[in-house]
């Protein structure tokens, strides 16, 4: 009877813990200094890559929040490396831009992780992440989701991601060093701060595990049914 309600509290609690469909944000970051330009555009002009968009080394220092088992928030240093292969196109006043690349989150100082200490908060590879700005403006941003057809990886030591889905994130950028304007179909080179969120759907239990569920509820309700005739018996 023991293993049998044991069974049934984890597989309650399994249930109640997995929604259908519910994408989550599991994580976040803020600039340590918000006023920063930490991020930088810039135009490429020989080889196939026609922009890049890196972050300073020096100044690239932000709040991690929300990210599994991590108190929150921590430092840790941010490192952006994405490229455009092609050129920003303009429809109406929107200005847009397809970047792949790999986002890494590294704490400043190691933290009980999943495997033990670690400083590895997060790593976000990507592909077909859209840049987006408003012509005349200066607060692009940069967002991903696989529903509309990017790839997106997420790994950490802090939060199992190995099993997610419906990933998206967004990188939402202001205070640009120029106004964001095509000039002969480039942007102008920037610096800009910036902040993100990452989201995706929870991992789906394995078939396997609601078997053993399944069986458990079996086994409690024989409990149950042999306990109840043993009762009747008695009386």
């Amino acid at each position: 009877m023991g293993k049998s309600l044991y069974l049934l509290a984890a597989c309650t609690g399994l249930a109640l813990s997995t929604p259908a469909s519910a994408t989550t944000t599991f994580a976040q970051f803020l600039q340590a200094l918000p006023s920063a330009k930490i991020f930088t555009y810039t135009n490429v002009s020989s080889g196939p890559n026609k922009a890049t968009i890196t972050t300073s080394a020096s100044a690239a220092t932000v709040l991690v929040a929300n990210l599994g088992s991590l108190p929150s928030p921590l430092l840790a240093n941010v490192s952006l490396t994405a490229a455009a292969t092609a050129l920003p196109t303009l429809s109406g006043s929107e200005i847009d831009q397809l970047f792949s690349g790999t986002l890494v989150l590294t704490l400043l100082s190691p933290q009980m992780g999943l495997w033990g200490p670690s400083t590895h908060a997060l790593t976000v590879t990507f592909a077909n992440a859209e840049l987006k700005a408003v012509s005349g403006g200066a607060a692009p941003t940069l967002a991903a989701s696989s529903g509309a057809g990017s790839v997106i990886s997420y790994s950490s030591d802090f939060e199992d991601l190995t099993d997610t889905s419906a990933e998206d994130f967004s990188l939402s950028f202001s205070g640009s060093s120029s106004i964001l304007n095509l000039l002969g179909g480039r942007l102008p080179n920037f610096r800009i701060s910036g902040s993100g969120t990452f989201a995706a759907d929870p991992s789906v239990p394995e078939p396997s595990t609601w078997a053993i569920c399944v069986v458990g509820f079996g086994l409690l309700g024989g409990t149950l049914r042999l306990r109840r005739s043993t009762a009747l018996l008695a009386a």
